[in-house]
């Protein structure tokens, strides 16, 4: 397999070859320098992004700083019990019912919904007035379902 992969570098290293012939030749020493020098290359500008990533460093210390202390304030003066509200369990028993998952043969009732609609397709006069009386918008690809029994033989 490296084999194959030296095989592969080689053809390509062959054919840059060939394409330097037809090159000026100052374009054909930059490149041969480029390649010489690529692992000189690659280190001088890892260096050279690392130098300048400490020295934005630096200089952004103290606003760096001045950030940090503000949030750390911040943080200090809310009490833990007002970070982490739990909700009131009796609320969300009254609020969401609980559905019984049941055998897909068996009967359910599927309560009043609204339905998007095919591209082109569109709610009736009915449904419209319907919407209305109930205060719900609809868009013009949607409809009202009203309540039915679903799985019923």
């Amino acid at each position: 397999m490296s084999e194959n992969i030296k095989q592969i570098t080689l053809e390509e290293t062959y054919q840059m070859e060939q394409n330097t012939d037809k090159m000026p030749e100052n374009k054909k020493g930059f490149i041969i320098w480029v390649k010489t020098h690529k692992k000189q290359l690659i280190l001088a500008g890892a260096g050279l992004t690392t130098i300048i990533g400490i020295i934005l460093r630096l200089k952004s210390k103290d606003a760096l700083e001045t950030l940090w202390d503000s949030l750390e304030e911040c943080v200090k003066k809310v009490p833990i019990e007002e970070q982490v509200a739990l909700p009131d369990t009796s609320v969300l028993e009254t609020v969401m019912p609980t559905r019984k998952y049941t055998s897909p043969t068996e009967k359910f009732d599927v309560s009043r919904h609204i339905r998007t609609m095919a591209v082109g397709r569109h709610h009736s006069a009915e449904k419209a007035t319907e919407a209305v009386a109930l205060g719900i918008e609809l868009l013009p690809n949607q409809t009202i379902v009203d309540t039915y029994a679903k799985c019923v033989a």
